[in-house]
């Protein structure tokens, strides 16, 4: 064998196709009761937990609820929301800094 033969890609193999019969068992979907709804807006949580604890301790040095996580989350809902009316109305499918509103 030389060199360049050894080098050269097997020919690939044939497989044998399979056919669908009447006998064979049927899949089946199996979806999760807490699964989405296709065109489902999801509603879990937006915000990182450890980084938003860390800079309230840092900034004020308090300790912050886990329940201020859905809160804060809901805001930034609501600011995304307003963001894509207003991409929306310039003919954008892209939101740009510019319309995300101004959070003062």
């Amino acid at each position: 064998m030389t060199p360049a033969q050894s080098d050269a890609p097997a020919a690939p193999k044939a497989t044998p196709k399979t056919v669908a019969s009447d006998s064979a068992p049927k899949r089946r979907l199996i979806v999760r009761p807490d699964a989405p709804k296709p065109g489902a807006v999801p509603r879990e949580v937006l915000i990182i937990a450890s980084r938003l604890k860390e800079y309230v301790r840092a900034r004020a040095g308090y300790n912050t609820s886990d329940r201020v996580l859905e809160a804060l989350s809901e805001i930034v809902r609501a600011a995304c929301d307003d963001a894509i009316d207003n991409a929306s109305r310039e003919g954008r499918k892209t939101i740009l800094d510019r319309d995300v509103p101004d959070p003062k």
